[in-house]
């Protein structure tokens, strides 16, 4: 992550137990930042982000979709940093996963709203996160060059103060946290190392919510390809009734039929059961 002088106080250099010299820099050289600083409130106390661990159950049980889960997550997220901070802080999430398009969510509609604008601007904090080290900070975003074309959207949402975050899932999926707050130096090193650690639980929630998501996608086209099987099938034998042809006549009849009407297998052999005296059959699949 890159930050100027103009993010870090002394009282935050001091509490780093630093020399003073060592956290000054002139404006516009970046310098890298500790993984954990010491500071006012550390990760694991009450009002670090430790605390909402609990918070990962939810993601899955509380939500009935993905985007539910996001909403959770957002959250949660600027509910634990709002506790270290002095001001209100609003959060977004991008989630891109392969032949998917991005999904965002916000916990409020501007915050929403800049996440879908970076993903047209293709620039900004998630996506900053997403292709450098995994942390990025911009505390005075009047005074900031980066983002020509983003920034103008954080300035008309009225922040001044921006940070993001990469959560790291597995392969084939990847996520990233905005923080946005109005006033400027918001996110001193304790806050953002505090926001690190909320990453990292909020990444294995995340990948939690994938996986099971996944398990019930699968499971669903299981269930639908044995309906879809079991319909086929009786409609065959309802057929190799009616013609006295073998099962391989019958599938035959359904596939021209399916040609001739562009229908799907299924959608021919589930007409050809509702014209059936009694309606079409229910198969043990149905609940």
């Amino acid at each position: 992550m890159k930050y100027s002088t103009s993010q870090v106080s002394p009282a935050h250099a001091s509490a780093a137990r630093r020399p003073a010299h060592q956290a000054q820099h002139a404006t516009g050289h970046p310098a890298t930042l500790p993984s954990q600083v010491p500071g006012p409130a550390r990760a694991g106390t009450e009002s670090g982000p430790a605390s909402a661990a609990g918070f990962i159950p939810d993601l899955a049980t509380g939500a009935k979709s993905l985007a539910d889960s996001l909403e959770i997550l957002t959250r949660t997220a600027s509910e634990t940093l709002a506790g270290l901070m002095d001001s209100p802080v609003e959060c977004a999430i991008v989630l891109k996963r392969v032949k998917n398009i991005p999904a965002t969510a916000g916990t409020s509609p501007e915050a929403a709203l800049l996440a879908r604008l970076e993903q047209e601007a293709g620039e900004g904090p998630l996506t900053e996160a997403l292709a450098g080290n995994g942390t990025v900070a911009m505390n005075h975003v009047t005074s900031d060059f980066r983002w020509a074309r983003y920034r103008p959207h954080l300035q008309n949402a009225g922040f001044d103060s921006v940070l993001g975050l990469r959560l790291r899932l597995d392969d084939g999926a990847e996520a990233a946290l905005a923080f946005f707050a109005p006033g400027a130096q918001a996110f001193p090193l304790h806050v953002i190392a505090a926001a690190r650690n909320f990453a990292d639980l909020a990444a294995r929630g995340l990948m939690l919510v994938l996986e099971l998501q996944t398990t019930s996608t699968r499971a669903s086209d299981l269930q639908s390809a044995l309906e879809s099987r079991t319909s086929i099938d009786i409609a065959c034998g309802v057929i190799m009734a009616q013609n006295r042809c073998s099962y391989d006549d019958a599938i035959a009849i359904i596939a021209k039929a399916s040609s001739h009407r562009n229908l799907k297998l299924r959608k021919v052999a589930e007409g050809i059961l509702e014209k059936l005296p009694g309606g079409a059959p229910r198969t043990h699949f149905e609940h």
